[in-house]
């Protein structure tokens, strides 16, 4: 309950948050609950006994590491730890739970703070940037965590002419994405495996799955792999500054690795629905790729609400024109197995 209540609030101050961000990075350390000093590990369930605390800057780089004086203690544990992340120059602490007496000490040093179970890292990253808040709701909006879908890719040539493929999608997560060919009858059973960064093709009879990049594309036109095998935004980029205007939130990020397919994106997102309704997919050098445009807004059931049209166009191939188009999509739970090299020939068998 107190974890919605402070997700509530955070959305009350996400817009004036986004207008001070960049002035406030280097005022701002938040502070996060752990049994071990990596950021790599879980955030601490009990607030006032976690082992230490690990505290990043506004940017999200971590600065120092602190052992908890106050997890033995007797009692008075977590107003105790409040008050000495306070002297710290704490702004924001973050924990699974927090018990209610170090919630009045927190306010009374004028902290927030957040329930969020999870990566260490990964929190630090959702509560720092309201840009990051905004797009993982944007991604939320967009899929359901683990989903099934039907898709349908047309690829129009200068000429006109039109070469369409059918697709049965499954994802599960952040990090497994697989879809098997359903027609042309010349493409069907082949299937594609995604795994964070890395891909796979198998096509029958040929063998063993085969490596792809993300930069290839299985169907040729305008989408390549990784638009085809989509995690989340939010997976793969940060935001690094968001604007708004009356109707829109302008989201600019950058790849948070170098093995995604582009080094930046620049996100139009409605206000209202918290859909993108235009993406451009940039270079370092902030070159333009191509743009994604998200067109014609659905209800698919079961609260899934989004674009379901993607169409996509690049100066580099002037002319050509790709669109993804949506048939079907809902929630689905899978299994780990559906997302192996060895299943791939069987992934129709999940339709």
């Amino acid at each position: 309950m107190k974890r919605m209540f402070l997700l509530a609030l955070g959305t009350l101050l996400l817009v004036p948050a986004m207008a001070r961000a960049s002035q406030n990075d280097n005022m701002v350390k938040t502070a996060v609950a752990s049994d071990s000093k990596n950021a790599t590990s879980p955030v601490g369930n009990k607030a006032g006994r976690s082992a230490h605390y690990l505290i990043f800057d506004g940017a999200g780089e971590l600065i120092e590491v602190i052992d908890n004086p106050y997890k033995d203690a007797t009692s008075g544990a977590g107003a105790s730890v409040a008050d000495y992340l306070a002297e710290k120059g704490v702004t924001t602490v973050i924990a699974g739970a927090f018990g209610d007496k170090m919630i009045n000490a927190m306010k009374s040093n004028a902290m927030s703070y957040l329930e969020l179970p999870g990566v260490v890292n990964d929190a630090v990253q959702e509560t720092l940037s309201p840009g990051n808040r905004l797009l993982k709701k944007l991604d939320e909006n967009l899929n359901p965590e683990s989903y099934e879908a039907y898709r349908k890719l047309i690829n129009i040539e200068p000429d006109g002419g039109k070469k369409e493929f059918v697709l049965f999608t499954v994802k599960k997560g952040k990090d497994k994405v697989a879809a098997v060919f359903l027609s042309p009858a010349s493409e069907k059973g082949r299937s594609t495996l995604r795994l964070e960064e890395n891909m796979w093709l198998y096509i029958p009879n040929v063998g063993k799955p085969i490596r792809i990049t993300s930069l290839q594309s299985v169907v040729g036109g305008v989408f390549n792999n990784s638009d085809i095998l989509r995690l989340d935004y939010a997976t793969e980029y940060n935001v690094e500054r968001t604007e708004e205007t009356d109707n829109e939130y302008h989201l600019y990020l950058k790849a948070k690795t170098k093995g995604v397919a582009y080094d930046r994106l620049r996100v139009w997102a409605d206000k209202d629905s918290l859909l993108p309704t235009k993406i451009e997919c940039l270079t370092e050098a902030s070159m333009l790729i191509k743009t994604l445009h998200f067109k014609e807004v659905k209800d698919f059931g079961g609260g899934i609400i989004r674009p379901s049209v993607i169409e996509t166009d690049s100066p580099l191939q002037k002319g050509y024109k790709s669109v993804m188009v949506f048939a079907k999509i809902k929630k689905r739970q899978l299994e780990d197995e559906a997302f192996t090299l060895t299943f791939m020939p069987n992934l129709e068998s999940l339709r």
